[in-house]
């Protein structure tokens, strides 16, 4: 066996502990890009929520213009009704603007946030015959360059004959 040549360097183990520079840029790497993702992910579901709320408002929109179709009166000897006219009305209205929220006492620095989005709803009534009417009611609203539009139908018949 042949000796090694002893020279004035010694290995020694390193004592110090810790982490080293690309220890922790590698970490820090990591937790950056899963925050970014996180934001991402985050403001794509809030974008979802706020949509699914303006679905929702319009549909509410809709059946309320559905529920008074049904709900007034219409006999044969008093006639139609105006709100069974055979025709088109249209209105315009605003969806998400919740002036209950911006009473005093129940605003907070989120109802700040609130997007008031234009709508039109459109009522279309077409007499069948004299005692029988169609009413189709849509409610169409533009949300990030994207029109959208919820529609119900009904029949409706005279209360008495």
């Amino acid at each position: 066996m042949t000796a090694l040549p002893r020279s004035g360097f010694h290995l020694r183990k390193s004592t110090a502990s810790g982490f080293t520079l690309v220890e922790l840029l590698i970490a820090s790497s990591i937790v950056a890009f899963f925050i970014c993702g996180s934001l991402l992910a985050m403001t794509q579901l809030n974008r979802y929520a706020f949509s699914s709320r303006l679905r929702t408002l319009a549909l509410a929109a809709t059946q309320q213009r559905i529920d008074e179709v049904l709900t007034t009166a219409w006999n044969t000897s008093t006639g139609l009704p105006a709100v069974l006219a055979a025709g088109t009305k249209t209105n315009n209205l605003t969806l998400n603007d919740d002036v209950f929220n911006k009473q005093s006492g129940l605003s907070s620095p989120m109802t700040e946030y609130d997007a008031p989005v234009a709508a039109t709803r459109r009522t279309v009534v077409t007499a069948i015959n004299a005692r029988t009417a169609r009413a189709i009611v849509t409610t169409t609203y533009i949300y990030h360059g994207t029109t959208y539009s919820v529609s119900l139908s009904t029949l409706r018949v005279t209360d008495s004959i």
